[in-house]
């Protein structure tokens, strides 16, 4: 989702400590040895080490869905394209470089993109590999939880031999607008990409109502988009959202207009109000967990995560803060960019959340908590399936990652967390709950189906 990860955890540290934040300081990054470690005695008796990279003893999310050595056996995304629609890309890191298609990737932020620094805009002009630049490093943590390959390197993806295609259409501000997306997914269909992420929504508005003229023209933009690419063998993956929304059933919406500032007006919305790409039916959406199986950890839905019926197709982990060990190790941890306002502002904050940025062969490194960090774990198993099975359909696809997930049922007891949660009940049963589609995704599964 739109990024404001950074300013939500810098105000967690200045109301608990009593910091003056600035959002720069020296770096500061954990030690590699020095996280393991703690990963090792958070985790290690709950998920084991899933593979045989620096750092996976952290990554209790990828043991979390069976996605490690043991899947890597039967597929690792090897041929498959993933378009990750996102923020830019840092094109060197060791945990990305190597499966990166520099030639295919390409920006989409336009050169009159009001928030959108010089060196983004570049139009579609993809010989301008410059404008790929992740300055937030929302995009680079993605595409690493895809497919970082296994090389000795920091961490290790789902599909660790995937290729990953850099599709910008998010600027330095953090904002996604409708334009730069609908043009990054009738790309992806051009360039014949086999799946697409997309851990946002299309500013300016969350939701887009069918009773407002423009509202409505913007929405059938992205929504033919959408049905372009799918069309041309795009599997289309993306987030719920961040709002402890129930989709299914909207509320209240003061987000929108997110552009001008100043513009947003709270106005109550209803079921002809959809969030996009989410609420697309062309879309297998996803929303989070935290470390569900880690002892006394009974939220299992992830503590922001928008939920809903008929509108979440599966889960998958995108992190909780301090919700089942109190340390940000419940987050995701993958790559950054290393000019990312992202790894500026959470690095400092290693005095006071140990490990929560390290380094490994010159790459970064951060805990990220979101549905930004669910979908592409989806998007992952998405391109296992398309390894094994070349010549399905984009729903078949999505159809063989729903069927192969871990039916969970809705938590007992489970009740809203504060006045803002819009989450009243967990609700369904069976094969499908409102909370986790048809369950959380299992790599291991998707690569023998």
């Amino acid at each position: 989702m739109r990024r404001r990860l950074m300013p939500a955890i810098a105000a967690t540290a200045v109301a608990a400590l009593g910091l003056a934040w600035t959002g720069s300081a020296a770096q500061a990054a954990a030690p590699a040895d020095e996280l393991v470690a703690l990963c090792e005695e958070l985790y290690g008796d709950t998920f084991g080490t899933p593979n045989t990279e620096p750092l996976g003893a952290c990554q209790w999310d990828m043991a979390l869905i069976n996605a490690g050595t043991e899947s890597y056996a039967h597929a690792t995304g090897a041929g498959v394209s993933v378009g990750v629609i996102d923020s830019g890309i840092q094109a060197d890191h060791p945990d990305i470089a190597p499966n990166l298609d520099l030639a295919r990737s390409c920006s989409f932020i336009t050169a009159d993109d009001p928030l959108a620094q010089e060196i983004e805009k570049a139009d579609g002009d993809c010989s301008d590999k410059a404008a790929l630049v992740d300055l937030s490093g929302h995009g680079t943590h993605v595409a690493s939880t895809i497919a970082s390959p296994v090389n000795g390197v920091g961490i290790a993806g789902v599909a660790p031999e995937a290729t990953i295609v850099a599709l910008k259409a998010c600027n330095a501000a953090g904002y996604c607008f409708a334009d730069s997306v609908t043009a990054a997914l009738r790309y992806a269909g051009d360039q014949g990409i086999d799946v697409v992420n997309l851990s946002l929504f299309a500013d300016p508005y969350l939701y887009y109502c069918k009773d407002d003229k423009s509202q409505k023209a913007i929405l059938e933009e992205i929504a033919s988009a959408a049905r372009y690419a799918q069309q041309h063998g795009v599997t289309i993956v993306a987030s719920a959202g961040n709002e402890a929304s129930d989709l299914q059933h909207p509320g209240i919406d003061d987000t929108s207009p997110d552009y001008p500032d100043g513009a947003a007006e709270t106005r109550e919305v209803m079921n002809n109000c959809v969030v996009a790409p989410a609420e697309l039916p062309e879309t297998l959406t996803v929303s989070a967990t935290g470390p569900i199986g880690y002892p006394d950890y009974d939220l299992w839905i992830a503590d922001y995560s928008s939920v809903g019926m008929s509108r979440v197709d599966v889960t998958a982990p995108g992190g909780d803060y301090f919700r089942a060990t109190g340390t940000v190790q419940d987050a995701i941890l993958a790559a950054t960019s290393s000019t990312g306002d992202i790894y500026a502002g959470y690095d400092a904050l290693n005095p006071f959340y140990p490990g929560i940025t390290t380094t490994d062969a010159g790459g970064v490194y951060v805990y990220l908590n979101g549905t930004s960090m669910s979908s592409p774990h989806a998007a992952g198993v998405a391109a296992l399936v398309v390894e094994k099975h070349p010549g399905w359909s984009p729903k078949a696809v999505q159809a063989a990652v729903q069927r192969t997930a871990t039916t969970l049922a809705c938590p007992a007891d489970w009740a809203p967390l504060n006045a803002a949660d819009e989450r009243e009940r967990c609700y369904g049963n069976g094969g499908r709950t409102s909370f986790f589609g048809h369950g959380l995704v299992d790599a291991l599964a998707a690569a023998t189906s």
